[in-house]
């Protein structure tokens, strides 16, 4: 009883909005610490407070899976178990956080470009469309925003973007510039957070660096296009100095703290500067472009190059000399950003995810926090260094606990090319990328890799026994590999375009417009039919009794042993996947619009509802009548194909690309080469009933018991 007092009370303080750690954490489940709990609510918060996210015992298991904490994932499981409702949940994933991360924060539609930690907590983030957002970094709950000014968030109407933004070494102030010729200074501390302090103008381009200086006098310097750094006075709201000398852009500004200002381009070169007279005070050239430029500690400056070197220079009288660079693990990656993240260390940033904790004051092992899974963009660290966040390609703000990174562990060797498909048996989960770049096969129960060859990036899929796996190389040639090494067994050339795979069939687009199902090892053509359109996707059932085929406002049902095909109009979008259950009485079409369309195989009507707030990208059949889609929004979505209803969803973070179903186990490929593998949790015992698919929201009409040939009969007189 008391376990289940524990998620009752938990479901309902985060249906209401609550705080959701434990009132009582003596009624945690056997096991589960308030420590434990707390860290993998913190992880799953972003999922949590979406509305119709599914059970919450499901995202705690997927939390508690990936943070490694076994006594409440066993505990998630059992209450999912005891609900008896069909989910999705966590098994284990290719490539899992470190245990650094802390929590996730979601809300950009593009790129975050800038981060930057202000007082209290205060974490700004702005991205690649100039909308910002600002959050408190301790709770991941979204704060009022200095950027839209006094009192709240910026109508939406009016809102000026932002394009470069810099906070002032004590944190109080922040310059931003827009879209207009105006640098604008703004409270970021007290009841005026938000408000405008004053407007320096006279920026006569576009600004792509800002900095502010220190007290007595503070200063905003501008780095612009042209080259050119500009200093105003920020009491004053005066222009101050003009330098010029960059040949081209300026990439990168700090003030040093010894009264100058250091500024790196494009052009590869750091130049000092007098930021009361624009007075030139040192050049140091170089060769790769200046990323950032940062003081990690009295007397030190470090530059980071476009070639994925950081290089430390002593500061003498503010100017830069005597040059080292640092011996760090993914030296040759580009670095995208840096910042200070406390006395003497540096936060590091590069294009293939990771995330780097660097000592800039002497020998020290470097930690590297895996998670981004894209390529980090911007990087900020608090005064103390205590709370590091990093922004991704994906509109992700990761924050991390530095006390928990571990010394030369991290995760990964770098951002993956996406994952193109995948294929599930009882013993093997196989993942291709997408840019032929090989195929890897791990263990479904562990994710322990089993072997890795070089092969193509079309339709996987395992033969009946399970033994032996069928690859598509470029878009006609289907390669047979032993399912236990990947040993390449045999291949055949077919005609046309392979659509799928199943079992020993395969189903290709033929040159003349027909549609045939192929036997997979040796091409023959058993049965082709031809329909109005050709078809861009299709699913066969198992043994080939069912064959779901569909073009752009079209879909077929296709029982080669016995029939033409049956045809149905779809609503208009571009159609992106197809899957059938297996026992091919039901459909589900996916839609570059985020649709899915469910279909009882030889109806007059489709169910559309919509799944994903941009695209669905991927489709699998299950049993019982269901099946699971997979879209941009890195949501993974089970299906009851009888009502149209999607009984589970899962998040899993990145764009997803690719899913399949067997032995009981869903995989799922994202865009970040990362596999994730899935239990299928089926519910109640009870057989789904073969109802009639109704219109939204309708009720359900359960017909007699279906008469005709089975797949397996099907299966047979295919092979005749």
């Amino acid at each position: 009883m008391a376990v289940e007092t524990f998620w009752d009370g938990l479901e309902r303080r985060i249906a209401a909005g609550e705080p959701p750690y434990g009132e009582h954490p003596g009624l945690t489940p056997d096991g589960v610490t308030p420590e434990a709990l707390r860290r993998v609510l913190d992880l799953e918060a972003h999922h949590l407070r979406r509305s119709g996210t599914g059970p919450v015992a499901q995202h705690l298991l997927a939390g508690a899976v990936l943070a490694g904490e076994a006594a409440l994932a066993g505990a998630a499981r059992a209450r999912l178990t005891a609900q008896g409702v069909p989910a999705l949940t966590t098994r284990w994933r290719t490539r899992p956080p470190s245990a650094a991360l802390s929590r996730v924060l979601e809300g950009h539609g593009d790129a975050v470009v800038a981060l930057l930690a202000g007082p209290d907590g205060l974490l700004l983030s702005l991205d690649a469309s100039g909308e910002s957002g600002a959050w408190d970094a301790g709770t991941g709950h979204a704060v009022p925003d200095p950027l839209a000014g006094p009192g709240g968030p910026r109508p939406p109407a009016s809102a000026v973007h932002a394009r470069a933004v810099a906070l002032s070494p004590d944190g109080g102030l922040l310059a931003l510039t827009g879209d207009d010729p105006v640098v604008r200074v703004l409270a970021t501390d007290g009841p005026a957070r938000g408000a405008e302090v004053t407007t320096l103008a006279g920026r006569p381009g576009p600004v792509t660096a800002l900095a502010v200086t220190g007290t007595a006098p503070t200063r905003v310097v501008a780095g612009g296009a042209d080259g050119a750094v500009r200093v105003w006075d920020v009491t004053s709201g005066a222009a101050v100095s003009v330098a010029r000398g960059h040949a081209g852009p300026v990439t990168a500004l700090t003030a040093t703290g010894q009264g100058t200002v250091v500024s790196g381009g494009v052009d590869g070169t750091l130049r000092s500067w007098d930021p009361a007279t624009g007075t030139p005070l040192g050049l140091l050239e170089g060769g790769p472009a200046v990323v950032a430029v940062v003081v990690p500690t009295a007397g030190q400056l470090l530059a980071a190059t476009a070639d994925g070197a950081l290089h430390v220079f002593a500061l003498v009288d503010g100017v830069p000399q005597d040059a080292v660079r640092l011996d760090v693990p993914g030296d040759g990656v580009a670095v995208t950003a840096a910042a200070c993240a406390g006395e003497g260390r540096v936060v590091v940033g590069r294009a293939d995810g990771t995330v780097q904790l660097v000592p800039t004051t002497g020998p020290g092992p470097v930690a590297e926090l895996a998670g981004h899974g894209a390529a980090v963009r911007a990087v900020t660290a608090d005064a103390e260094g205590t709370v590091v966040a990093s922004g991704d390609d994906h509109g992700r703000v990761l924050v991390w606990d530095p006390a928990r990174a571990r010394p030369g562990a991290g995760g990964h060797a770098g951002v993956s090319p996406a994952v193109g498909a995948v294929a599930a048996g009882t013993g093997l989960v196989v993942s291709a990328g997408r840019r032929s770049d090989g195929l890897l096969a791990h263990d479904p129960a562990t994710g322990a890799r089993r072997w890795g060859v070089p092969a193509g990036a079309g339709p996987l899929w395992f033969d009946p026994s399970g033994t032996r796996l069928f690859a598509v190389t470029g878009t006609a040639t289907v390669e047979e590999r032993y399912a236990t090494t990947g040993v390449r067994a045999g291949a055949v050339s077919l005609p046309g375009r392979v659509l799928a795979g199943r079992g020993a069939l395969v189903v290709t687009g033929e040159p003349d417009g027909a549609v045939a199902v192929r036997d997979a090892r040796s091409g023959r053509a058993l049965r082709t039919t031809r329909l109005p359109s050709a078809p861009r996707v299709a699913a066969p059932t198992p043994g080939g009794a069912t064959v779901l085929l569909a073009a752009d406002g079209l879909l077929a049902c296709w029982r080669p042993a016995s029939a033409e095909a049956v045809t149905v109009a779809l609503p208009a979008g571009l159609v992106t996947a197809v899957a059938v259950d297996d026992d091919g009485c039901h459909g589900v079409v996916c839609d570059a619009d985020g649709r899915v369309h469910v279909w009882r195989a030889g109806s007059d009507t489709v169910t559309t509802v919509r799944a994903d707030a941009a695209h669905l990208t991927a489709a699998a059949g299950a049993g019982r009548c269901r099946a699971v889609t997979a879209g941009s929004d890195g949501t993974a979505v089970l299906w009851d194909l009888t009502s149209a209803t999607a009984l589970g969803r899962v998040p899993l973070d990145a764009p997803l690309t690719a899913v399949a179903v067997g032995g009981g186990t869903v995989v799922v490929g994202d865009g970040c080469g990362e596999v994730h593998c899935l239990d299928l949790l089926a519910g109640a015992a009870a057989d789904v009933p073969d109802g009639v698919i109704p219109e939204q929201g309708g009720a359900a009409v359960v017909p007699a018991p279906r008469t005709g040939t089975t797949d397996r009969e099907a299966a047979a007189q295919l092979s005749e």
